[in-house]
């Protein structure tokens, strides 16, 4: 017999002695027997799964016996203790796989014990052919249905976020789910296109830090994720797998390793790295574009910025200061990341108002008179048309008009009154009002110290100021670089 045809025969019998069929038969069989004991032989005749074998069985004699005959049906014989013994073939087709064996009988079963165990055994065969079956097609759907999975969950994952490092923390996780492994990392190929760049590294066993040498950059053909980004050719191993992340070119390299289970990594798996990686690689790409976009967003801000400062300097725009903290009362809030991005924007050019301002009332040191306060009521909307053509900051709009909005109702341009107002606005009315206060203006005389503004937006909460904006920012400017402005 070939040794491919014998493993595979042993292979069957080992998953046969193991299944729920063969459970149900033996108890059934033990039953109609009355007593004994159960076990197994494969087609070499040698035991495979003994339960209670007996020391004085002697099997030489009678395996020799057995394999002269090449017996197809049972047989029966007496062990060196003088008990009777059965031997039932397992047989598929026109092979016998193995036998089953009853040790231990008080006497030889009749002919209608014999037929109710060959009866089990067929019953038995067939229910272990069907567990098969629905085995063999569970683990060729099972990848289908993990990768149509991992689409969705991927496409769920572009809309959620497009901040990048965001984004490749949870494609990492639930590359870590999909694969049921202990460790993923993702890397990205540098500028220069020479090294490798881990973005994310997470490792189910222990805390992976950003300063741990896991997160060392590697060059290309170093390691399997080198040589992988290298060559652009899947790997796969006994504990990992890696594949590339190719749009038009190799952009960078996922990889997993260590099963949860320790069993080795199989092409289904290997399948359905490939199906996470040409979804995620389509994520990242619009990741990377959005940041690209977003660069440019800010550097034409800067410029809008630095034309209008060019008029009258420290008038239009704010400190880089200031951003940091509205920035931070958003994150004490936890504002969406989509409107903390749309704050940014507003924070960066916020009174394009005062562009339309004559500079008689911009500079006019003292209180503004009722027709001046007027006058830059109106022009805060007329110049917002500077910006209203340009698409991005068009979300930030609404910010920009409404920061002038008082809580209670009493405020420009709109009287808009407590959650009416947009939170970004809510958050820029109380961090303008403190660098007001905490700055020279024309307009107001001497600044006052951090520590009497914050006292007097405290004063002011709840009627020119949201409550939990106020609360969110008392607890940014009890941070230690914000004490000594």
């Amino acid at each position: 017999m070939k040794e491919s045809d014998r493993k595979e025969k042993y292979d069957f019998l080992i998953r046969f002695s193991k299944s729920s069929s063969i459970s149900a038969f033996r108890k059934i069989c033990l039953k109609v027997l009355k007593k004994g004991r159960c076990s197994f032989l494969d087609s070499e005749y040698k035991p495979v799964k003994c339960v209670g074998e007996c020391r004085h069985l002697k099997l030489g004699k009678y395996l020799a016996m057995m394999k002269s005959s090449h017996l197809r049906e049972y047989m029966a014989f007496k062990c060196s203790c003088n008990k009777v013994c059965l031997s039932f073939p397992i047989v598929q087709g026109s092979s016998v796989y193995g036998h089953v064996l009853f040790m231990h009988l008080d006497s030889e079963p009749k002919k209608s014990a014999i037929d109710a165990i060959r009866i089990s055994m067929d019953m038995a065969l067939k229910e272990f052919q069907k567990e098969q079956e629905l085995n063999k097609l569970y683990e060729t759907i099972r990848p289908r249905a993990i990768a149509l999975s991992t689409i969705h969950t991927i496409h769920r994952l572009l809309s959620s976020t497009l901040n990048m490092d965001e984004l490749i923390e949870r494609i990492a996780r639930l590359t870590l789910q999909v694969m049921r492994s202990r460790h993923c990392s993702i890397m990205l190929l540098d500028e220069s296109k020479k090294y490798l760049i881990p973005k994310a590294v997470i490792n189910l066993d222990k805390e992976i830090l950003r300063t741990d040498p896991q997160y060392r950059k590697i060059r290309l053909g170093v390691r399997m994720e080198g040589k992988v980004a290298k060559t652009g050719k899947v790997a796969i191993l006994k504990n990992s797998v890696c594949v590339p992340l190719v749009e038009e070119e190799i952009i960078g390299v996922i990889s997993a390793r260590d099963k949860i289970n320790d069993a080795p990594f199989d092409r289904f798996e290997l399948e359905i790295l490939i199906t996470l990686a040409e979804q995620a690689v389509i994520a990242i790409k619009n990741a990377q574009m959005y940041e690209e976009q977003e660069r440019m967003a800010y550097g034409s801000i800067k410029t809008l910025a630095a034309l209008l400062d060019s008029k009258s300097p420290n008038t239009f725009t704010h400190s880089d200061q200031f951003v940091k903290m509205v920035l931070a009362i958003a994150e004490e809030i936890k504002l969406p990341r989509e409107d903390i991005i749309n704050l940014h924007y507003a924070a960066l050019l916020p009174d394009t108002g005062k562009f339309s301002v004559p500079d008689e009332i911009l500079k006019k040191p003292g209180s503004l008179s009722r027709k001046e306060y007027d006058i830059v009521k109106k022009q805060h909307l007329e110049s917002i048309k500077i910006i209203e053509h340009m698409e991005f900051l068009k979300p930030a709009i609404p910010i920009i008009k409404h920061h002038h909005e008082r809580f209670d109702g009493k405020g420009y341009p709109d009287g808009l009154e407590g959650n009416q107002i947009p939170a970004g606005a809510r958050i820029m009315a109380v961090a303008n009002a403190f660098e007001a206060m905490i700055s020279a203006r024309p307009y107001k005389g001497k600044k006052i110290s951090a520590a009497q503004a914050i006292r007097e937006i405290v004063r002011n909460k709840g009627t020119q100021f949201d409550p939990r904006t106020v609360d969110a920012f008392i607890k940014v400017a009890e941070k230690p670089e914000y004490r000594n402005i």
